[in-house]
């Protein structure tokens, strides 16, 4: 293969057709032609990784070795902007009023769409803080198509940026702080991480894993990338797994619309409730 070239690179509508034909088919992302740009700009880091010369090639590439490289090309254009406590409504709700309805029995929650962590860590800090610590049978599955956003879950290393929207108390009950160099890192401590389950897992794969229903289920800020098509194939997950009277976390920004959202009644400020 040939190194980059200094010139700027530029995405053909070959290329960026094949490019956009594949994330949609593996991830559901619908990628208009306004978004040529930003798929050129974020495969450009791929291209470099693997030192090849220009898009065509990375296209024979991505034939070529379609299993393993699709996930890279996924990765590479996934949008992950997270938080922790991003949307606190929804935080104080599940403490509000969905624990104590919960209380006394097994309880299984699942963050689809978890990015870096800061949802399900958010999620235990939550449980942690509602059960003084004393957390029943709890286990939170987090999940993401995007390798590389698990990766930094799993170890659960924040920058002071990151953490700056945690309550100081919070933030010395459930974090380790820690010197890198210049830097001041946080670390998730060991009994929030313990909380959570992290796997990858495609949305919009025919059958999901999971054997049992969970009774909370966080999918916020993921409907946005969907066209109606794959919103209502996610949905039919959704509805699947959340058990009797289980309550579904969407983004604040999100709509149900055109998605067969009369599975759900709304139950608060972007809260659903299966009927």
């Amino acid at each position: 293969m040939n190194g980059i070239s200094r010139g700027v690179l530029e995405l053909g509508d070959r290329e960026f057709d094949f490019f956009r034909e594949a994330i949609y088919r593996e991830s559901g992302i619908s990628l208009s032609d306004i978004k040529r740009a930003l798929v050129q700009a974020r495969l450009l880091k791929r291209l470099r990784e693997l030192g090849i010369g220009n898009y065509r090639e990375y296209s024979e590439y991505l034939s070529s070795n379609y299993d393993n490289e699709v996930v890279h090309l996924i990765n590479c254009i996934t949008t992950n902007k997270t938080e922790f406590f991003r949307e606190p409504y929804h935080f104080e709700f599940l403490e509000r009023v969905t624990l104590p309805q919960l209380e006394g029995r097994r309880m299984r929650i699942w963050s689809a769409g978890c990015s870096t962590g800061e949802e399900p860590y958010t999620i235990a800090i939550t449980l942690l803080e509602h059960f003084g610590g004393a957390v029943p049978d709890i286990k939170i599955l987090a999940t993401d198509i995007d390798t590389r956003v698990l990766g930094t879950a799993v170890r659960g290393i924040y920058s002071a940026d990151a953490v700056s929207m945690i309550p100081p108390d919070l933030l010395r009950r459930y974090f380790l702080r820690k010197r890198a160099g210049n830097k001041t890192l946080y670390r998730i401590r060991e009994r929030v991480q313990e909380l959570v389950y992290l796997r990858r897992l495609n949305l919009l794969d025919e059958h999901l894993p999971m054997r049992k229903t969970f009774d909370v289920i966080f999918c916020r800020n993921v409907f946005i990338y969907f066209d109606n098509s794959s919103k209502r194939k996610v949905l039919l997950h959704l509805h699947r797994y959340l058990a009797d009277d289980g309550y579904l976390f969407m983004g604040h920004a999100e709509t149900l619309s055109g998605a067969a959202n009369d599975l759900f009644y709304i139950e608060g400020k972007s809260v659903y409730r299966k009927v």
